[in-house]
């Protein structure tokens, strides 16, 4: 895909767009996410001084907020950071630097272009087989080149603009919402590595009314994560201003899993 097509596509599906609103979100001081970003970067530095891997790759890397890359840039670490577009102040730190490589792909292995096509009415929803092979492939291909992977606060995310989009141009009905959100997920976990891999995940969403009651809550994970080895795990307040329901306050569980 030609340069100017690959970034409209991103630019209209939401991805420039989702990453500039993580990063606002430091500057509210009404939820927990400094507290958030610190917990996974001690549990990921923690993980990788037990193993002292050659190369680490990193699954999600966006703003680099919650990797402990100033603790790995002392070391002689091989530094891998993996988004399907990086902040242009990213690239520009840290492109430089001779033992981190920055590379630009989308880890479902083709969904975002897929979902593209789909709304465009080149492709029929839905093909749940391809789509978990997909990412299988995807994240398999990046494990076999580095020693210890780590997949950070993405896979619950990895859905949500494909979703999103595809909602938006009425392509996909609630069942098929679902499976699409359960193969995404699926597809990422089958293709971490076993013994060498690590997942950190907002798992579950809890909502709270005007009087700090809890309302209900809802899965921010579609596929069964029982068969990892559960490490870690806390809570963060992730709306308590409303900005993000206007209904409740947001608490995410966030949970920490060895593959």
């Amino acid at each position: 895909m030609a340069l100017f097509s690959q970034w409209w596509m991103l630019q209209r599906m939401g991805y420039q767009l989702g990453q500039n609103s993580f990063k606002r979100r430091l500057l509210d001081s009404s939820n927990d996410l400094e507290k958030h970003l610190l917990r996974s970067q001690q549990l990921i530095a923690s993980e990788i001084r037990k193993r002292n891997p050659k190369s680490v790759a990193f699954l999600g890397s966006g703003w680099l907020l919650d990797i402990p890359l100033n603790e790995l840039l002392g070391t002689n670490t091989e530094i891998c950071l993996i988004d399907i577009t990086h902040p242009k102040r990213i690239i520009h730190r840290y492109k430089k630097l001779p033992n981190i490589k920055l590379v630009e792909m989308d880890i479902t292995g083709g969904a975002v272009k897929w979902a593209w096509d789909c709304a465009k009415g080149k492709r029929k929803l839905l093909d749940l087989n391809i789509l978990l092979q997909m990412g299988e492939q995807a994240v398999s291909s990046v494990a076999n080149n580095y020693q210890f992977i780590v997949s950070i606060n993405t896979l619950s995310q990895l859905h949500v603009p494909i979703e999103d989009y595809l909602v938006s141009k009425k392509r996909i009905n609630d069942t098929e919402r679902l499976q699409l959100s359960q193969m995404i997920h699926q597809g990422h976990v089958n293709g971490l590595p076993k013994g060498r891999s690590l997942i950190i995940s907002d798992t579950e969403a809890e909502f709270y009314d005007d009087e700090n009651f809890l309302s209900h809550t809802s899965p921010r994970v579609f596929v069964d994560l029982s068969g990892l080895m559960f490490i870690a795990k806390w809570e963060w307040a992730f709306g308590n201003n409303y900005t993000f329901n206007p209904y409740y306050k947001v608490l995410y569980n966030t949970s920490a899993y060895l593959k």
